[in-house]
């Protein structure tokens, strides 16, 4: 089976790894190299995955650990720097994964997080995202594209597989020629935190915005809290997932 990345929410999945610069870092050069972890508690599957990815991310630093608990030892962290967490065939829901997502959170709580799963369903990937993580690579995946997506995260951009995006998240798609009205969003929101939507779903970061809007930075921030707070939303990216479809049919023409 074939999946295709997404950026945030509203480009097609046919263009969407077009979208990922081939040669982007994401890395500042004054940081240094950016940083993959790789946790893996199978050593065959930690060596073999581990790399590959470093064979084909070159302009990063690859380490492999067996377990969350190995990051206690790592202070400064370059901005790019990326999690992969392999579960193989344990779900999300599994005790030992739960503990691993709650330690890796507690260390590194700017750094996002790729889950690694034999299991690829719309429960699975909810979860996922529920803990945290910021993407969701099914092990069907090629090896090329998990690197596309690592690049991806790192700047910013959020992964879920497209055949769990034409599930999951499109429970609530309303008729595509209608404009909703405010009962047809999740909650009620200001027409400059709708701006601010619209650009968090097309993938910009926060310095992007502010810049696009004409407003600091700072601001920018509080508009997303105020987002995530009439959602119950953990992070920005449930935000854009949750606003996804009510967007995509606010942009829909009329029909005549």
């Amino acid at each position: 089976m074939e999946h295709a990345a997404t950026t945030l929410g509203l480009q097609s999945k046919d263009n969407a790894l077009a979208a990922m610069p081939n040669g982007a870092t994401g890395a500042s050069v004054e940081a240094g190299p950016a940083l993959l972890f790789f946790i893996d508690r199978q050593r065959m599957g930690r060596d073999c995955i581990s790399g590959q990815l470093a064979s084909l991310l070159s302009e990063w630093r690859v380490e492999p650990m067996s377990e969350a608990g190995e990051l206690q030892g790592h202070i400064n962290w370059p901005p790019s720097s990326v999690l992969i967490l392999n579960t193989h065939g344990k779900g999300m829901g599994n005790p030992e994964v739960a503990g691993e997502m709650a330690m890796l959170m507690k260390l590194a709580p700017a750094v996002p997080i790729l889950i690694m799963s034999e299991l690829c369903d719309a429960s699975e990937v909810t979860l996922a995202f529920g803990l945290g993580a910021r993407g969701y690579l099914p092990t069907s995946l090629p090896i090329s594209q998990v690197t596309a997506i690592v690049r991806f995260v790192a700047q910013g951009g959020a992964y879920v597989p497209a055949n769990i995006l034409g599930t999951s998240f499109e429970t609530h798609r309303s008729a595509p020629t209608q404009i909703p009205d405010e009962t047809e969003w999740p909650c009620r929101f200001s027409p400059r935190q709708l701006q601010v939507l619209e650009r968090l779903n097309e993938g910009k970061q926060n310095k992007v915005i502010a810049y696009e809007l004409g407003m600091a930075e700072s601001t920018v921030k509080v508009h997303i809290r105020h987002m995530m707070k009439k959602l119950n939303a953990r992070n920005r990216t449930q935000v854009v997932l949750m606003t996804k479809n009510a967007l995509q049919v606010r942009s829909a023409p009329v029909a005549a």
